[in-house]
């Protein structure tokens, strides 16, 4: 079966304390003129203002970036057996991925979710590291740094 896989967007939450209410993500999408971004969001207590940081994204990068997520078959992880592990007063980490599928002629739009509270084995965690990796370093020069208030 022919398979064409598309990434739409790439989503990132670190794990932390969050009794503050403080925030974190990173997400990589495409921007109005369909140019590859990511943008960084950070809030360090839920009264806080949220600073917004966009980096400019390759799209040579992002291709690669697709080439490993299917290489190592990355969107399998979201079907790894639930953890007994869980805290109340932590924001586990995790990732989401909006993607396109192409079979044939017909075209399906689809969502990822890995996150913390999942059993994975050392090639496992060894995948989720990578991917990490290879995802910060897709951030080229800063676009922008602006601090948003509600």
């Amino acid at each position: 079966m022919s398979e064409r896989f598309k990434l739409i967007e790439f989503y990132y939450h670190p794990g932390y304390c969050d009794m503050l209410g403080g925030g974190h993500n990173v997400s990589l999408r495409r921007d109005e003129e369909g140019i590859w971004r990511c943008i960084c969001r950070d809030r360090e207590q839920h009264d806080a203002p949220e600073t917004v940081t966009v980096y400019e994204v390759s799209a040579d990068s992002v291709t690669q970036f697709e080439e490993f997520i299917l290489k190592n078959k990355v969107l399998s992880l979201a079907k790894r057996p639930k953890s007994d592990v869980f805290a109340t007063d932590y924001s586990p980490w995790g990732y989401s991925i909006d993607y396109e599928i192409k079979r044939f002629s017909r075209t399906d739009c689809k969502y990822c979710s890995i996150g913390e509270y999942r059993k994975y084995s050392k090639r496992d965690r060894d995948v989720l590291n990578e991917l990490h990796e290879r995802f910060m370093a897709l951030r080229g020069q800063k676009i922008s740094e602006t601090v948003e208030s509600e």
